[in-house]
C-alpha cells in the first residue's frame, strides 16, 4: 500500500523526481514505450524503493558482473519509482471529477437576485421585458451562466433610465459578471478531458520505464544470486501473486509481459 504522502499531498521528493525525469520520459521513443502495463503505480514504486534498499549491501557484487551499468541502474531506480508514484498522483488528480456545488450556489444567488429586479423594472416598463425572454434559462450550468451574463448586459444597458429607482447597483452587477465567469472557468476545466491525456502519458511512460529497468536490474540479481536462491526476495516481481506461474529463480514466466527475457552476461 503506498505510503500516506502519496495519498494526499507528496512530498516534495516525489515531484522534484518526476520533474527531474520528466523531459528524458517524454523523449523516450514511442516505439519503445510499453503500454497497456496491467500495474498499479503507486504499488509498484512501492515495490521498486523497498527492493532497491535490499540490494544496496549486493551493489558491489552485481557491479563486479555488470560494471557501470548496474550501478547506474540502481541509482536510477529510486527516481524512476518515485516519479511513477507522482505521475500516477497527478493523474487521478487530473481526472477527478469536480464539484460545482460553491460556483453554482454563487452565481445562482445572483442570478435570482438580478431577475427579480429585472422584472419589476420591467412591469414599470424600464427595461424591455423581451428582453428578459433569452435569460429565463438556468436548467443546466452553462444555461446559468448564460442567462446571468444576458441579465448583465439588459441591466447595464438600461441603466440610465431606472439607476435611481432599485437598490440594484453597479457592483451587484460587476460581482454577477464574476460569478458567471469563475462558473465558466469551472464548467470548462470539468469538462476538458484533454487536460488529463498528458498525465496520463507521462504516466505511462514513467510506469513503463521503471519496470523496463527494474526486470534488467531483477536478470542481473538472478544471475549473481543463482546458487543462494534468493532474487526472488531481495527484488520482487511487479507481477508476483497475479496468477502468473513462476518457475523460481525470476525465471521467464516471471518476467513482465511482452519483454523479452535476456539471460544476464557477464561484463567483459
Amino acid at each position: 500500500m503506498p505510503s500516506l504522502e502519496t495519498e494526499s499531498t507528496p512530498m516534495p521528493v516525489y515531484r522534484a523526481a518526476l520533474d527531474s525525469l520528466r523531459k528524458r520520459l517524454l523523449a523516450v521513443p514511442d516505439a519503445e514505450v510499453q503500454r497497456g502495463l496491467a500495474l498499479d503505480a503507486g504499488a509498484a514504486g512501492t515495490l521498486v524503493e523497498a527492493s532497491v534498499t535490499k540490494l544496496e549491501p549486493h551493489r558491489a557484487a552485481l557491479v563486479e558482473q555488470f560494471g557501470e551499468v548496474a550501478d547506474e541502474a540502481l541509482d536510477d531506480l529510486p527516481a524512476l519509482a518515485r516519479a511513477a508514484r507522482q505521475a500516477d498522483v497527478e493523474y487521478l488528480a487530473a481526472q477527478s471529477p469536480r464539484d460545482l456545488s460553491p460556483q453554482h450556489d454563487e452565481l445562482r444567488a445572483a442570478y435570482q437576485m438580478l431577475l427579480v429586479d429585472a422584472e419589476s423594472l420591467a412591469v414599470r416598463r424600464l427595461v424591455d421585458p423581451a428582453q428578459l425572454e433569452a435569460a429565463r434559462d438556468s436548467r443546466s450550468y452553462a444555461a446559468l451562466v448564460r442567462s446571468t451574463l444576458v441579465l448583465v448586459q439588459v441591466l447595464r444597458d438600461a441603466w440610465p433610465r431606472f439607476a435611481k429607482q432599485t437598490p440594484l447597483t453597479r457592483a451587484d452587477l460587476d460581482r454577477a459578471e464574476r460569478a458567471a465567469q469563475r462558473m465558466a472557468q469551472a464548467l470548462g476545466d470539468r469538462d476538458n478531458r484533454v487536460s488529463a491525456a498528458p498525465a496520463a502519458e507521462l504516466r505511462t511512460r514513467a510506469l513503463s520505464e521503471l519496470a523496463r529497468l527494474y526486470e534488467e536490474v531483477r536478470r542481473m540479481v538472478t544471475f549473481v544470486r543463482w546458487h543462494q536462491d534468493d532474487a526472488d526476495a531481495l527484488a520482487p516481481s511487479l507481477w508476483a501473486n497475479r496468477g502468473r506461474r513462476g518457475r523460481g529463480r525470476g525465471g521467464a514466466e516471471d518476467a513482465a509481459p511482452g519483454t523479452p527475457v535476456v539471460e544476464p552476461q557477464a561484463a567483459e
